[in-house]
């Protein structure tokens, strides 16, 4: 185990690989880097998910991106070369890291297609329609971010000025939002702006 601080690099994209991880507690924000060193957020994973696997299948011996503590971070190491060999003891743990990365390939996609399809207010409101409770409808609830609004701008593929943007356009749906606190009047009224 390791414990990493706010904005701490755990993998620098291109550096040798050496480690699976597992995200015990926190966030920890991937990213991909283009030739003049502008990043971009691809995921931000959370308890219980996994970066890395994709090493197990062979092939790479580099990081395919980059991957920094949000706000802290303690995250599990398994030596690569260790999980392979485990693996070709048990078969089960291939197929296991087949449905990791066919999960992640699914969100890719939607990733994807979320960017081609949605405006940044219809991303918003569907993200915070996902915080809700399926049976919660047309009355008022109240949550906070689980974290900082610059890493929900990542995550949503936006910037962080078109996430302020998006939540100013929500107000007309009934959304409020005063630091991590958002307060929603209707559920219902959300989903239609979706």
């Amino acid at each position: 185990f390791r414990a990493f601080a706010a904005d701490e690099k755990i993998i620098a994209e291109g550096q040798q690989a050496s480690f699976v991880y597992c995200v015990m507690n926190g966030f920890v924000r991937l990213s991909k880097s283009e030739s003049t060193g502008r990043e971009a957020d691809i995921c931000v994973c959370e308890p219980g998910d996994t970066f890395g696997e994709y090493l197990l299948a062979g092939g790479d011996d580099s990081y395919a991106y980059s991957a920094r503590s949000a706000d802290g971070a303690e995250v599990a190491l398994f030596a690569v070369t260790d999980l392979q060999a485990f693996a070709g003891q048990y078969p089960v743990v291939h197929r296991n890291v087949m449905r990791i990365m066919v999960r992640h390939l699914l969100g890719a996609m939607d990733c994807i297609a979320g960017d081609r399809l949605l405006t940044a207010a219809q991303r918003v409101a569907s993200y915070l329609i996902s915080r809700c409770s399926a049976s919660t409808t047309t009355t008022r609830i109240t949550f906070c971010l689980p974290y900082r609004k610059r890493i929900l701008a990542g995550k949503l593929g936006l910037a962080p000025e078109a996430l302020s943007r998006a939540f100013a356009a929500l107000a007309a749906s009934g959304v409020k939002v005063r630091g991590k606190a958002v307060l929603i009047d209707s559920v219902d009224l959300l989903r239609k702006a979706c």
